[in-house]
């Protein structure tokens, strides 16, 4: 079983996949701060507020991920030694 190949083969499907959920997360966090600049209710400002906070730490997130995959396909392209 060729478990790299399999990897990279998995790697390129999860990227697809976060680049697609990527921008429709963006997409959402524009939409709800585009909604907490509008409003006047400061309460909900800050209701809205971390709602965008947590969309960012979902994005921070997916690129830490993608980061990961590729340090992956490095690693699955390397020979080891012996």
């Amino acid at each position: 079983m060729d478990t790299k190949r399999e990897a990279v083969e998995l790697s390129a499907e999860a990227i697809k996949l976060l680049l697609e959920c990527g921008t429709k997360v963006d997409d959402i966090y524009r939409r709800f701060r585009e909604l907490r600049l509008r409003t006047d209710d400061l309460s909900f400002q800050a209701a809205l507020l971390n709602v965008e906070h947590s969309f960012f730490m979902v994005v921070q997130s997916i690129n830490i991920l993608k980061e990961n995959i590729k340090l992956l396909d490095v690693a699955a392209k390397k020979e080891e030694p012996g």
